[in-house]
């Protein structure tokens, strides 16, 4: 208790005190008068007391009563105000309900083709660069990794112009180099068709790269790959530059398309699942156009060729 309301306690019960004295003068003087005999003093006594003890009386009821009805209507003062004010706000509260449920609908009756045609289509995300498409990516590459350890039904195609955007990928979550050992490693299904070194250096004026540039990367990268156990088989050179770098497994689609005059892993990325229908989305589509129809049209790594690789 501070000293505040100590003070206020100390206050009532002298006044208490006080009107407790009074009103037992006044009732004494009262009694004491009916024994007094003289006339006068009898009566200026009786006056006396009769004038102490109702007023005593009083102020005992004001002093107890006087707070409750206070209280009282302090309470109620206090109700109307707070009811109003919480009428107030739920009234503002379901004003701005009712605006964002309507703001809602009308997001959802626009976004709605959207969300539809990209279930439809197996479009699982979208990203701006092919390094953020990694990032989400990289669990699906683990996975499937993992099933081949298992002995399970795996793969990992890769269609890129010279693998560079993949082994020098790295962010908090993917790192291109580990990832590529650890699929070396787990033997799963892998291909990688990379652009022809003979028709690399087409794209290099449009990126602002020298000529050599690509072919040199395209041999670096293969000579790293050997390193780490890749098979002459696992390769194969496409007689034209890609047009969107694309990475599958057994389910799942990485596309970054390359733009005219920019490289491509700077550029937008999609991901995309196997939907249930054959032939009904954009992995199926990417799976028969830019995967398996171009490995059959592209060639094989020649022992010359693999052999001179370090």
């Amino acid at each position: 208790m501070d000293n505040g309301s100590s003070n206020r306690s100390i206050i009532s019960l002298l006044q208490q005190l006080l009107v407790g004295v009074v009103i037992a003068v006044g009732l004494s003087l009262t009694i004491v008068s009916f024994f007094v005999q003289e006339g006068d003093a009898r009566e200026v006594v009786r006056g006396i007391g009769l004038a102490l003890f109702p007023a005593g009386v009083v102020a005992l009821l004001v002093s107890r009563f006087a707070a409750t009805i206070t209280q009282e209507l302090l309470r109620e003062a206090v109700e109307r105000t707070i009811g109003q004010l919480l009428q107030d706000a739920l009234k503002g509260i379901e004003q701005a309900i009712n605006g964002g449920l309507a703001d809602i609908d009308e997001d959802m009756k626009r976004l709605s083709p959207l969300f539809i045609s990209a279930s439809k289509l197996g479009l699982q995300n979208v990203y701006l660069t092919r390094l953020e498409a990694w990032d989400g990516f990289v669990s699906f590459l683990e996975a499937e990794a993992q099933r081949a350890e298992r002995g399970g039904p795996a793969r990992l195609w890769i269609v890129s112009s010279s693998m560079l955007g993949v082994l020098e990928a790295a962010s908090d979550r993917f790192d291109g180099r580990k990832m590529m050992k650890k699929i070396l490693d787990c033997r799963c299904d892998l291909r990688i068709m990379m652009t022809d070194p003979e028709m690399a250096d087409v794209r290099a004026g449009q990126e602002e790269r020298a000529q050599g540039d690509i072919p040199r990367e395209i041999w670096g990268a293969l000579g790293y790959l050997k390193r780490n156990g890749l098979a002459r088989t696992a390769v194969k050179f496409y007689p034209g530059t890609p047009t969107v770098f694309a990475v599958a497994t057994t389910d799942r689609m990485l596309l970054n398309p390359y733009p005219y005059q920019a490289e491509a892993f700077r550029s937008f990325s999609l991901l995309v699942y196997k939907t249930l229908g054959p032939d009904t989305g954009i992995f199926d589509q990417y799976m028969d156009s830019h995967f398996e129809g171009p490995w059959a049209r592209a060639r094989d790594i020649t022992p010359a060729e693999w052999n001179k690789l370090k």
